[in-house]
């Protein structure tokens, strides 16, 4: 397979917002081949960012551009974290009177994460892929660093396949999610199953400039699981090739997004329960599998979370 060519990158930090000169993918020459046929490798590409963050921006047009060029075999998961960058701005008209940044996009679970996992504590925009190197504490990548470890990864053999089939009606219904051992595997793993929504047009620093019309992407709204998951396999610590393991979730958006807009509102540092107008519609279901020995993800899949 012919190795991705990208050009090296430059790290600045400025004001905590980190700032990493592209360009970030260049003469790529053709997508890796997986050779599966029915079930291939996926990669999550976990963005931790901020709506007050001038230099996210460019990490989630690097998520694109690596979309765009694999496809559907990369996913993201944009989870806005912190004080420094997550926070909203006072709703309060005196004090704040274009009403700019008053949405809060912070979730109960992506400070979870962001707590344990420690990204944006020296800085943002940081991002995991595939929660690799956490064992030797370099799971925090820069964005441009992305591309290269996707490359490393799409090589890596299929070792679980995941389905997922949601019957959501506008609001309530099942989600269930198949998961199939391609391989024989020993050791503890987790399922992760989140809801993520697309097309958000909210305000976002961009540079210089407060964008009000900036379209946030897979931006993280739950879990539906417990924030680490719920066990793969309840027979112990091996998995046989050919095993296939059932999870099924009912959910009550209604009630989620509530739970969502309370956190906000009771527990979160400067929250202001303005954290609701979840749109269904464009809503996903994410499911990943991570083994808890040094928490790298296996396996990836979503699909939409209505039923089509």
């Amino acid at each position: 397979m012919k190795k991705l060519i990208y050009i090296a990158f430059i790290c600045a930090l400025i004001n905590s917002c980190e700032v990493i000169e592209g360009p970030y993918m260049n003469d790529v020459i053709v997508p890796v081949d997986t050779g599966s046929t029915e079930f291939v490798k996926n990669i999550l590409i976990e963005d931790f960012t901020g709506h007050l963050c001038k230099n996210c921006p460019d990490a989630a047009r690097e998520l694109d551009a690596i979309h765009d060029f694999y496809g559907s075999k990369i996913i993201g998961l944009a989870l806005h974290v912190g004080t420094t960058f997550g926070r909203p701005y006072p709703t309060d008209i005196s004090a704040n009177p274009d009403q700019k940044f008053i949405y809060d996009f912070r979730t109960r679970e992506g400070e979870e994460l962001d707590n344990f996992f420690q990204v944006s504590q020296n800085g943002l925009p940081k991002g995991m892929v595939n929660r690799i190197d956490y064992s030797s504490l370099n799971h925090r990548k820069d964005y441009g660093q992305w591309l290269a470890i996707v490359s490393d990864e799409l090589d890596k053999e299929v070792q679980l396949g995941i389905t997922i089939n949601s019957t959501v009606i506008g609001n309530t219904g099942d989600i269930n999610i198949t998961t199939e051992a391609l391989t024989t595997l020993t050791g503890n793993y987790k399922i992760v199953v989140c809801l993520a929504e697309d097309q958000i047009t909210n305000w976002q620093k961009d540079g210089d400039i407060d964008d009000d019309t900036y379209i946030h992407k897979h931006v993280l709204r739950t879990i539906l699981t417990s924030t680490w998951g719920e066990d793969l396999s309840v027979g112990g610590a091996y998995i046989d090739n050919g095993d296939v393991f059932e999870h099924s979730y009912s959910i009550n958006l209604t009630d989620l997004e509530n739970e969502n807009i309370q956190h906000s509102q009771d527990v979160l540092v400067q929250g202001n329960g303005n954290a609701g107008n979840w749109e269904s519609t464009n809503m996903n279901v994410i499911a990943y599998i991570y083994d808890t020995s040094n928490y790298e993800i296996l396996q990836v899949e979503y699909t939409s979370l209505l039923a089509k």
